[in-house]
C-alpha cells in the first residue's frame, strides 16, 4: 500500500476554454451559485423581493430601471406595449404610458438628465420620439418639440460634457443628434443651431454610411464610442467647433448596446466571442476572455442584459436557446478576471444603484441581490467540481480513500472515476476549528471530485481540503 495526500489548495473560478487535464486544481470545468473570492467555498448569497407585489403585463417584459432621486428610489419596468411604475403608497404597479408601436428591449435606453431646472429620467423605446418621467408627479411627458429639432425617434441617449447625444433614427440610422450646450437659457431638448455662437448651438452629422446603422451610444470621460453594426467611432472634443469623429480599427464581434457596461473608464462588453473591453484607444480582449467559450458559443444572447456593481460584471444570457428569458447569470470578477455562473432564476433585465444590483424576473418578480439564503424562497442549487486529475500518471490506479475538511452546513460530495462513481452527503463539524473526514470510494486512474449543496441549504467548506489515496503501478 502506497498511501499518499493530495491538498486542493483553494476553489477557483469557472474555466471551461481548456481541457481539464491542463487547468489547475482550483478551477472548476463546471460551477454555479458558488462565490469563491475568499478561496473557501460558499453557497453564493440570493435575492429578496424590493415589494411584495407581482407586476402582471399582457405581453412580454423587456426593461426596467431603478430611477434614484432625492425621495428614495422609483421603481420601473417595460413590456413590449406598456410602461409601468410601482406606486409605493398604494402598493401596486399602475400603468404609466403606452407605447404606440411594440417596444425592444435591445432598443430602448434610460438616461437621468437635467432640463434646466428640473430633474427627469428620459426613455428611448427606438418607435417614437423621446419621453421624459417625473418622479414628483409620477407622469410622462414628450421631451422634444419639431420646433426644437428635437423630435426625432431615439433609440440610444447619452450625456457628454454636458450635452445630450441622441441616435437610433429610423429616417437616418447613422445620424448622431446632439444639443445645445445648457446653461444661458440653453435647455437640452433644444438641438437647434444657436446664433450666439457655434459651439454652444445642437446639431447633427452622420457617422459613416446610412447602412451602417448606430446601435449604440456610450460615454467615456474623453470621448463618445459610437457602435455600429459593423463598426466602431469615437467622438473627441468637448464642443462641436473642434469635435472630431475617428473609425476605430479594431478586430471584434459586433455587441447589442444592452451588453455593454462601464467600469473605471473602460467599457466592457460580452458576445458568442467572449469578454472584451474598450481602453481608451481600442478594443481588447480580456485575460480571460475565452473561459466560458462552449457555454457563449451556444448561448442565446439576443437578449441580453448587463450591469456593474462595485467589482463585479454582471450578464444576463439564455443558455436553453429558446427561452422566452434569461436562465443564466454570468458574473465577472473585474479585479481578478474570474468568471462564475448562477441559474436558478430568470432575467429580464438588470440594474444598479447605490451598490446593490436589481433584477427583474419573468414572473414580473422586482428583486434585490443581499444576504438572502435563497432566490425569494427558491433553493439556491449550489455546486462546484475539480477538473479530472491524474495527478501526474496515467498509468498508476488511486483508490479514494478519505476527504479532510473544514466549514459548516450539509454537503454532498461525488467521486467520479473511470472505475465508477460514489457519492455521499456528511454534515460539517460545527465546533470551531472542527475538522470533518469523509469516507470515499472509487478506483482509477483519473478521478473528479464535485462537491454541492443539499436540498439548497447554505454550505462553506474552508480551504484546503485534503484527499486521502492509495496509489499503485497497474499490472502489466
Amino acid at each position: 500500500m502506497a498511501y499518499q495526500t493530495v491538498s486542493l489548495p483553494s476553489f477557483g473560478s469557472v474555466r471551461m476554454d481548456l481541457s481539464e487535464g491542463l487547468l489547475k486544481p482550483d478551477m472548476s470545468p463546471d460551477a454555479c451559485n458558488v462565490d469563491t473570492r475568499s478561496g473557501a467555498l460558499r453557497t453564493a448569497f440570493g435575492f429578496s423581493r424590493v415589494m411584495p407585489e407581482t407586476l402582471e403585463a399582457i405581453t412580454p417584459f423587456e426593461r426596467m430601471y431603478v430611477y434614484a432621486t432625492e425621495r428614495g428610489n422609483r421603481y420601473l419596468a417595460a413590456s413590449q406595449d406598456m410602461l409601468y411604475y410601482y406606486d409605493a403608497v398604494s402598493g401596486i404597479w399602475r400603468p404609466l404610458y403606452q407605447f404606440e408601436r411594440t417596444a425592444v428591449g435591445e432598443r430602448m435606453d434610460f438616461l437621468k438628465v437635467r432640463i434646466g431646472t428640473e430633474d427627469r429620467l428620459l426613455i428611448a423605446c427606438g418607435e417614437e420620439p423621446l419621453i421624459t418621467f417625473d418622479a414628483a408627479t409620477n407622469t410622462v411627458d414628450v421631451f422634444g418639440t419639431e420646433q426644437k429639432e428635437s423630435y426625432h425617434t431615439i433609440s440610444y441617449v447619452e450625456l457628454y460634457f454636458g450635452r445630450l447625444f441622441a441616435a437610433g433614427d429610423p429616417q437616418a440610422p447613422a445620424r448622431l443628434y446632439w444639443s445645445k450646450a445648457p446653461g444661458g437659457g440653453r435647455t437640452i431638448d433644444d438641438w437647434r443651431s444657436d446664433e450666439a455662437s457655434e459651439n454652444v448651438s445642437g446639431g447633427y452629422v452622420d457617422v459613416g454610411v446610412d447602412d451602417d446603422p448606430i446601435t449604440g451610444l456610450f460615454a467615456m470621460s474623453n470621448q463618445l464610442l459610437i457602435f455600429k453594426r459593423d463598426s466602431l467611432y469615437r467622438l473627441l472634443g468637448d464642443r462641436p467647433g473642434n469635435y472630431r469623429i475617428i473609425r476605430v480599427d479594431a478586430a471584434f464581434r459586433q455587441p447589442l448596446h444592452t451588453a455593454c457596461v462601464r467600469y473605471a473608464d473602460r467599457l466592457f462588453f460580452l458576445t458568442e466571442a467572449g469578454l472584451c473591453f474598450y481602453d481608451g484607444q481600442t478594443v481588447r480582449k480580456s485575460a480571460a476572455f475565452r473561459a466560458l467559450d462552449p457555454i457563449l458559443q451556444n448561448a442565446n444572447l439576443s437578449g441580453i442584459r448587463s450591469a456593474a456593481c462595485d467589482d463585479t460584471l454582471y450578464f444576463a444570457i439564455r443558455m436553453r436557446y429558446d427561452a422566452p428569458y434569461n436562465d443564466t447569470l454570468i458574473e465577472y470578477d473585474v479585479l481578478r478576471d474570474r468568471f462564475m455562473l448562477r441559474s436558478g432564476f430568470t432575467a429580464v433585465d438588470l440594474c444598479t444603484v447605490h451598490g446593490t444590483l436589481y433584477l427583474l424576473t419573468g414572473a414580473g418578480k422586482y428583486v434585490a441581490f443581499d444576504n438572502n439564503i435563497s432566490y425569494d424562497g427558491d433553493p439556491i442549487q449550489a455546486w462546484w467540481t475539480t477538473p479530472a486529475m491524474d495527478l501526474g500518471r496515467k498509468d498508476t490506479n488511486k483508490t479514494l480513500l478519505r476527504l479532510t475538511a473544514s466549514g459548516e452546513g450539509r454537503i454532498g460530495v461525488r467521486a467520479v472515476s473511470d472505475g465508477g462513481t460514489y457519492e455521499t452527503q456528511i454534515r460539517l463539524s460545527s465546533v470551531p476549528l472542527g475538522v470533518t473526514e469523509i469516507p470515499l470510494r472509487g478506483v482509477g486512474r483519473v478521478f473528479r471530485l464535485r462537491f454541492s449543496s443539499v436540498n439548497g441549504a447554505p454550505f462553506t467548506i474552508d480551504a484546503p481540503v485534503t484527499l486521502l489515496f492509495d496509489q499503485q503501478k497497474r499490472p502489466g
